[in-house]
């Protein structure tokens, strides 16, 4: 190593810098200058007087002459869907099984299988279930598989990423801590859902939103982990996501959840892709009913979980029904039979008006959504 000449006239920081060995000529070949960095690499590391490369706060960087000449390939989790340490999001309208397709995803990742016939990188996944915690959703996928699903952390605590950073610190301290325990790399977080997340910020202002990128953002770099948000699409189902249109430039991944009304087969489609191919990719999946158990009043407890099948064509998006439609479809869902539209009325006396009941029972028979027959409305069977 070259002796330092006139070392008193510089600061201790320039001496750690003008100490470092000489750059790889660009004359060396390919694995010269592989030694050279590595090298230098541990020269600085191990030099007291250089800035300190341990800091947890320091910035993360790296050398251009130490870039692969053969190409900088995306370090894919799920291949052609997700990379490894971005942020994803999956996004549909109520009832679209987004949530049920990201626990699909995340359980592929915990047991290492193939997804869809795409290959997986296998870790840990913790699932951040603020939307429903006690929901019985992802206990359908092991029985329905035969299986336990080993490495699948289920956080069931309210989780805030926009009131300070608490929340934000918990979950990296977390991830930390049981990868000690259980001696495996997390390699995905799940949050569902967003708007739970961020309790009490607007979606749509992008001052109290990138707060929660910010966050999100931190807990990525610092936990190494790709994080998948599931969230609702807005009231225009062609303008994407719901809320602040920056959202969707710091995601990597985007994946929009529709269903086919005529068919009831669902479509994950690819929307953004920042760093691998995919993008315009629709992956086809129906939801299958799994009985769990008899419930409290002696009925069936019923989930689904998804099974693959052929994506529906792609339709031109509609504008999302309205509230008291979505009620009148949700509530007959769940009612499983045909009800008198009186009846009906009576029900949501308080919430909704009779008719503006009638106005959307009109509409949903009109758009082949509904049937009516002397007087009792049901659902259009697929």
């Amino acid at each position: 190593m070259t002796k330092i000449q006139h070392a008193e006239i510089v600061s201790p920081t320039e001496r750690a810098y003008m100490r470092l060995p000489p750059l790889p000529s660009p004359k060396d070949e390919a694995g010269g200058r592989r030694r050279e960095a590595k090298r230098e690499r541990r020269y600085y590391n191990g030099n007291s007087q250089g800035p300190d490369l341990e800091d947890d706060n320091a910035l993360v960087y790296g050398f251009a002459h130490e870039l692969d000449d053969d190409g900088d390939e995306a370090d894919e989790l799920i291949e052609h869907l997700l990379t490894r340490g971005a942020m994803g999001v999956i996004y549909g309208d109520s009832n679209s099984g987004k949530t049920f397709l990201g626990i699909d995803i995340a359980c592929a990742v915990a047991r290492r299988v193939l997804w869809m016939g795409r290959s997986v990188e296998s870790g840990m996944v913790v699932y951040l279930a603020t939307e429903s915690p006690a929901s019985v959703r992802r206990r359908a996928y092991q029985q329905h598989h035969g299986c336990r699903v080993p490495n699948f952390v289920i956080v069931q605590s309210p989780i805030d990423l926009f009131n300070g950073a608490d929340d934000t610190e918990k979950i990296v301290e977390l991830v930390r801590k049981l990868e000690r325990r259980l001696g495996v790399k997390c390699e995905l977080i799940v949050g569902d859902t967003l708007s739970r997340l961020c309790a009490g910020a607007n979606e749509n202002s992008g001052e109290d939103m990138s707060i929660v990128v910010r966050h999100t953002d931190r807990i990525r770099h610092e936990a190494g982990v790709h994080f998948l948000l599931i969230h609702h699409t807005g009231k225009d189902a062609a303008r994407g996501m719901r809320g602040w249109s920056g959202m969707r430039a710091a995601t990597d991944t985007e994946i929009e959840v529709t269903v086919d009304d005529q068919t009831g087969t669902h479509a994950a489609e690819i929307t953004k892709q920042r760093d691998i191919p995919g993008k315009g990719e629709r992956i086809g999946f129906r939801l299958q009913i799994v009985e769990m158990g008899i419930g409290k009043w002696g009925k069936p407890i019923t989930s689904c979980v998804v099974v693959d099948a052929e994506a529906p064509a792609k339709q031109a998006h509609a504008r999302r029904p309205s509230e008291i439609a979505g009620a009148i479809v949700e509530f007959l869902t769940v009612r499983g039979a045909g009800i008198k539209k009186r009846e009906l009325a009576d029900h949501f006396e308080g919430r909704y008006p009779a008719s503006s009941v009638y106005r959307e029972i009109r509409k949903l028979a009109a758009d082949r959504k509904l049937t009516e027959v002397v007087g009792v409305v049901a659902l259009v069977k697929p």
